[in-house]
């Protein structure tokens, strides 16, 4: 009878030791769960990465709250994966670029002998936008030409994007030939049952006359695998916008 208490101390931590590995499983288990297979879009708020939808990925886009001048706060566009590229047909957010199609062309990761990978993801940008408007306050024609490249690398839960481009621009009044530098940092915050959220800065730099450069700080919600919602309450440049939920952009795959 002696030995009672110690085998039942025994007893009770071992059972003690169970139930904290069955407890651990069940955390393991859930945090496993919540790794969903996201069909992220291949942008930040404003700039193209340097990565290409999938052959077959496609997505819709919706945006609010761009600008303060109303004719021009809603808008929307299609993403389309193609084989090694990716097609974007879409309502700009900018001055010069409201009605646009934009080619991302995936470049070669790989080195001439296949044996290494590089670790950046490269496209090659090719845009163009025209718009023809007639009104009562007289008619005007917008045109847009850029080329360019992405460059996007991946370092644990960070992103980090800069894509230099040439861009020539064309209206009523005047043209204007103009180097553009955009550059993007993001970083995964937390992941739950309601989606992954994120947050990102961008930078949006330009050479263009009477432009200035756009600063944007926002986040990102994956709210599942198929839907993102980016609200971005800061957007600082010619005219500030500041404010909540300030720029909302809308992606939903299939």
């Amino acid at each position: 009878m002696a030995h009672a208490p110690s085998f039942m101390k025994k007893t009770l931590l071992s059972l003690s030791v169970a139930s904290l590995g069955l407890f651990s499983n069940q955390l393991l288990a859930e945090q496993t769960t919540l790794k969903k297979n996201y069909q992220e879009p291949t942008r930040g708020f404003f700039l193209e990465h340097g990565t290409v939808a999938a052959s077959g990925q496609a997505s819709v886009e919706l945006h609010t709250g761009s600008t303060s001048n109303d004719s021009r706060n809603t808008g929307g566009g299609i993403r389309l994966g193609l084989p090694n590229a990716e097609l974007i047909l879409n309502s700009g957010l900018n001055s010069y670029d409201e009605n646009s199609a934009l080619l991302k062309w995936g470049l070669p990761r790989e080195n001439a002998e296949g044996t290494q990978k590089t670790p950046i993801h490269w496209s090659l940008l090719a845009g163009l936008g025209h718009t023809d408007i007639d009104s009562d306050a007289g008619d005007s024609t917008q045109t847009s030409l850029k080329l360019g490249i992405s460059a996007s690398i991946k370092a644990d839960a960070g992103l980090f994007t800069a894509s230099p481009k040439l861009v020539y621009a064309d209206n009523d009044v005047d043209d204007d030939t103009f180097f553009e530098l955009d550059l993007g940092a993001y970083v995964g915050i937390i992941e739950t049952e309601a989606g992954l959220f994120s947050v990102g800065a961008e930078a949006l730099i330009t050479t263009a006359d009477d432009r200035d450069t756009t600063i944007a700080l926002g986040t990102r919600w994956l709210y599942n695998e198929r839907i993102n919602l980016d609200i971005v309450p800061f957007v600082f440049s010619d005219s500030d916008l500041v404010g909540v939920p300030g720029l909302v952009r809308l992606n939903i795959a299939f």
